[in-house]
C-alpha cells in the first residue's frame, strides 16, 4: 500500500536561529499575550487541539501555513505582522491600540482600511 507523505507540520523539535526562538513565533506570542487570549482556545477556535499554539510556539513543529492562517484568524492577528520587518514606532503604536479595541469596533476600523485602500 502507498503512503502519501506528510506536507505539513513535522513532529519534533525544530532547530533555532543560535538557539533563539524565530521571529514570528515571538510576534505571535507577542500579539496573543497583547490581546489576553489563552492559546488553548485560540487552538481549539482554529480547529486544533487545546496544546496545538502552545507547542508550536515552544517550538516541537512548525505549522502548515493554512493552520498558522487559521491561527491568526483565530486571535484576529494580521499573518502579514508575523513575516514583515520590524515595525516602526508608529506601526508598533497602531499595533498596540488596535490589541484593546472592542470587536465591533475592530470590524469598524477594518472596515474603513479596507475602504481606505480600494480608492
Amino acid at each position: 500500500m502507498y503512503v502519501e507523505p506528510m506536507i505539513g507540520a513535522v513532529e519534533k523539535k525544530q532547530p533555532t536561529k543560535n538557539g533563539e526562538v524565530e521571529v514570528w513565533r515571538q510576534r505571535l506570542r507577542q500579539a496573543l499575550d497583547d490581546r489576553n487570549l489563552d492559546y488553548d482556545e485560540v487552538s481549539v477556535s482554529a480547529g486544533s487541539n487545546a496544546e496545538y499554539v502552545s507547542k508550536m510556539l515552544a517550538g516541537r513543529f512548525n505549522p502548515t501555513v493554512a493552520r498558522l492562517m487559521k491561527i491568526c484568524e483565530a486571535g484576529g492577528i494580521n499573518m502579514a505582522y508575523l513575516f514583515s520587518d520590524d515595525p516602526s514606532e508608529e506601526e508598533q503604536s497602531v499595533l498596540e491600540k488596535a490589541a484593546d479595541l472592542s470587536g465591533e469596533d475592530a470590524d469598524l476600523v477594518n472596515r474603513l482600511i479596507q475602504s481606505a485602500r480600494a480608492k
